[in-house]
Formats: C-alpha cells, sequence, structure tokens
C-alpha cells in the first residue's frame, strides 16, 4: 500500500484548469468549448487540488476512461477518480496546480501546468525526503455532454525521480 500509495505523485501530474476570467459570451450563456474550459478548471482546483470529492460525480462521465501508460492506477468513472485523488492527497497533502496555458477546440480541452508539492511519506515505496518536487505537465481531456470522458497525460516522472535523488542526474555535457 506505502508503495501504491507513494507512486501518487505521478499521477498528481493529472490536473488541468482553463482561465473562468477570459470565458467568451455568447448571447449571455457560455459557448461549449469555454465550458468545457470552465470544467477542465474544476478537474484541477476544485478535485486534485482541494480534494473536492463530489466535484467527481458532477465533472466525470460514469464511462470515462484514462489512457495513461506510465500510471500503474487505472481509472475508469467517477469512483476511480475519487479513489485515486484520496491517495494523492493523503501522500501530498500540499499539492499546487498552476496551469500555465489552456487551449480548447471542439471536444478537446490541453492543458499544460505546474505542480508543486512535499514529498512527506515517500515516493515509491522509499522514504520520505522531506524536499520540494516541482513539475510539468500537460493533459488533453475529452468531453461528450459536459462531462470529461476520457484522459491522456504526459509528465515528467524522470525529472521527479532525479529532485528526490532517487535518480542520478546526467553528467554535464562537455
Amino acid at each position: 500500500m506505502k508503495r501504491t500509495v507513494a507512486a501518487m505523485f505521478v499521477v498528481a501530474m493529472a490536473g488541468i484548469g482553463g482561465d473562468p476570467s477570459a470565458v467568451a459570451q455568447q448571447g449571455g450563456t457560455m459557448s461549449t468549448v469555454e465550458q468545457n474550459k470552465a470544467t477542465a478548471r474544476r478537474w484541477s482546483e476544485e478535485l486534485w487540488e482541494r480534494g473536492n470529492l463530489a466535484v467527481a460525480d458532477e465533472i466525470v462521465a460514469a464511462d470515462y476512461v484514462r489512457h495513461d501508460p506510465g500510471d500503474p492506477f487505472p481509472a475508469r468513472g467517477p469512483g476511480d477518480v475519487k479513489r485515486i485523488v484520496t491517495m494523492l492527497r493523503s501522500m501530498l497533502p500540499d499539492l499546487q496546480i498552476h496551469v500555465d496555458a489552456i487551449v480548447a477546440e471542439g471536444d478537446l480541452v490541453v492543458s499544460r501546468y505546474s505542480t508543486t508539492a512535499t514529498d512527506t511519506v515517500g515516493y515509491m515505496g522509499r522514504p520520505a525526503t522531506g524536499k520540494t518536487i516541482h513539475a510539468s505537465a500537460m493533459q488533453m481531456f475529452r468531453f461528450a455532454d459536459g462531462k470529461i470522458v476520457e484522459s491522456w497525460a504526459v509528465r515528467d516522472d524522470l525529472g521527479v525521480l532525479r529532485q528526490l535523488g532517487h535518480v542520478p542526474a546526467p553528467p554535464p555535457r562537455r
């Protein structure tokens, strides 16, 4: 279990968001693309960063699938998402997510974001280092009927391992 929970920092890089102040108004209502961006922001800020599990039931489709070949925690539906968020929040209670950029077209939303957290429990079954981890990632979501139905993520897992001292840095270039 410790190894499972410790591996969750990699999963932490799953956050995404958008800027509600940049919402394009059309006739007093948000466009579907802007609604999807706002929902993606809720995924990042309310669900992952704040740990508000009720948000998963509101924004994640029952048939949601996470496509992430490097992730040891597959997720299908809001229940699995809540399980993973709970593990992550117990390991990294000070997790912060900052959305650096967000773009959307049609039913897809893509976010580039940065995360910061402190290794307080231990990573991949190793003792806690107390070190602060900084990592960047990108995630794409597909929406249907206003809910997230699929996601794909790319994270800097190697950079995290190097920051914690679990993998040596490469030798300097000559």
